[in-house]
């Protein structure tokens, strides 16, 4: 149990998450529906494959040089969606909006458009098809339109994959795009090694668009005072409770605080049925922060200004993920002026250096583990961040906080690189 400074070992252990993969805690993880999903995960995958190119079939691209050089601009996304990729596609759709003026928009969740070719909506013949939900939507999104329409457009795609194989899931989607943009050089480096040469990948980094007005944080509304130093995490865990880590943010604000009421953790996230263990009555998570009421769990679909006052007010965001196609959250963050406490590896390392609120966190890269089985191809490593040099970041930001209150001086946060990070300490798999 951790949730006070003395039950915790003298190293923090970087992978707090193995406590829950021994028995008697695995079997909590390892239920009967849990091993039966896996057994017959395989051929799901390989009949979800045959699915998709079956139901994209109609939508082959035809040679580049055969497109329109004028028409309609025609942009398909989940624009109205609560998630990173929803949010990516507004911010997209915005900056084409800026360069080709109209751009027909098509929301994924509008129950009232065609969902299969011989419905889709016809209209004039499309000159730039944008594609900006991820692959696996593509059967539903390309129904929305009849193939005769896109049949000469240009489509790129915007892809975002968060390991360094992309998965196979997905490759039959080379056969309708010509282009592929994806926000970072790590996400470009996977897409790449997979692509034909028939289709070019080009790196977007992405580009949030922030409210002209920030709203500002109701300490008081969510109990937490206002000299309090005040932590953010969030995550969607639906899929793959193992890449964001939660189990690392938990163990490195304790390693730091210990139980003290005046440094809370938010910790936002969003569970879908089979990835509840982490937080079933609060178990695995609870588990680690045992007594202490300083780390809060909220699951709650908060609106875009109830988020963006939180990304806002907080002291500090902490993301010790291990791996990210592009890490909008943290993004976001150092944008609107929040440290990010982040590790220091895949996609963030990119851009984040740039800001000065930028604190990496250094890592190792270990090999890939996830009882999910969420990606296809596993065969990969990624990073473990180390909790012990988070823990003293935060501390030393708290402190700095207490100091500025207080009209004293404290030790300058370490805005420069940790020695360690950026290499993976010795660059070497463990």
């Amino acid at each position: 149990m951790i949730g006070d400074l003395a039950h915790l070992p003298a190293v923090v252990p970087d992978d707090p998450e193995a406590q829950f993969r021994r028995l008697p805690a695995a079997l909590r993880r390892w239920t009967p529906s849990a091993v039966w999903r896996r057994v017959r995960l395989a051929r799901r995958r390989e009949r979800w494959m045959a699915e998709n190119a079956a139901a994209t079939a109609a939508y082959a691209k035809t040679a580049e040089a055969d497109c329109l050089s004028d028409g309609p601009i025609l942009a398909i996304g989940d624009f109205s969606g609560d998630n990173g990729i929803s949010r990516a596609a507004l911010y997209e759709h915005a900056r084409l909006e800026a360069e080709f003026g109209a751009v027909e928009r098509l929301d994924l969740t509008d129950t009232a458009l065609p969902r299969h070719p011989e419905e889709g909506a016809d209209g004039p013949p499309a000159a730039r098809l944008y594609l900006l939900s991820a692959p696996d939507t593509y059967a539903r999104a390309l129904a929305m339109v009849s193939p005769r329409r896109i049949a000469r457009a240009r489509r790129i795609g915007l892809w975002v994959w968060e390991t360094p194989v992309l998965g196979r899931d997905w490759r039959f989607a080379f056969d309708l795009v010509h282009e592929i943009w994806t926000p970072s050089d790590y996400s470009r480096a996977a897409i790449t090694a997979a692509a034909p040469g028939d289709v070019s990948v080009t790196v977007r980094p992405h580009v949030p668009q922030l409210p002209k007005t920030i709203p500002l944080l109701d300490r008081a509304a969510w109990g937490v005072a206002q000299d309090a130093f005040l932590g953010l995490a969030v995550m969607d865990v639906r899929s793959c409770p193992a890449r964001k880590n939660p189990w690392a943010h938990v163990a490195a604000w304790a390693a730091a605080f210990g139980g003290r009421a005046d440094r809370v953790l938010i910790l936002k996230l969003r569970l879908s049925k089979r990835t509840a263990i982490v937080r079933r009555e609060l178990e695995e998570l609870a588990a680690m922060t045992g007594s202490a009421g300083n780390i809060r769990i909220i699951e709650e679909f908060l609106p875009d200004t109830e988020m963006t006052a939180l990304q806002a007010g907080a002291d500090v965001y902490l993301s010790l993920h291990r791996a990210e196609g592009y890490g909008l959250n943290i993004h976001e963050c150092l944008a609107l002026g929040t440290p990010v406490v982040a590790t220091d590896w895949s996609a963030n390392a990119e851009y984040a250096r740039r800001f000065a609120g930028y604190y990496p966190v250094p890592w190792r890269l270990v090999p890939h583990r996830d009882w999910t089985g969420h990606f296809p191809d596993r065969d990969f490593a990624w990073a473990e961040a180390n909790i012990g040099a988070a823990a003293e970041t935060l501390r030393t930001l708290a402190a700095a906080k207490d100091a500025a209150a207080k009209g004293t001086r404290a030790s300058t946060p370490p805005r420069r690189l940790h020695p360690e990070a950026g290499s993976g300490g010795d660059g070497k798999a463990a």
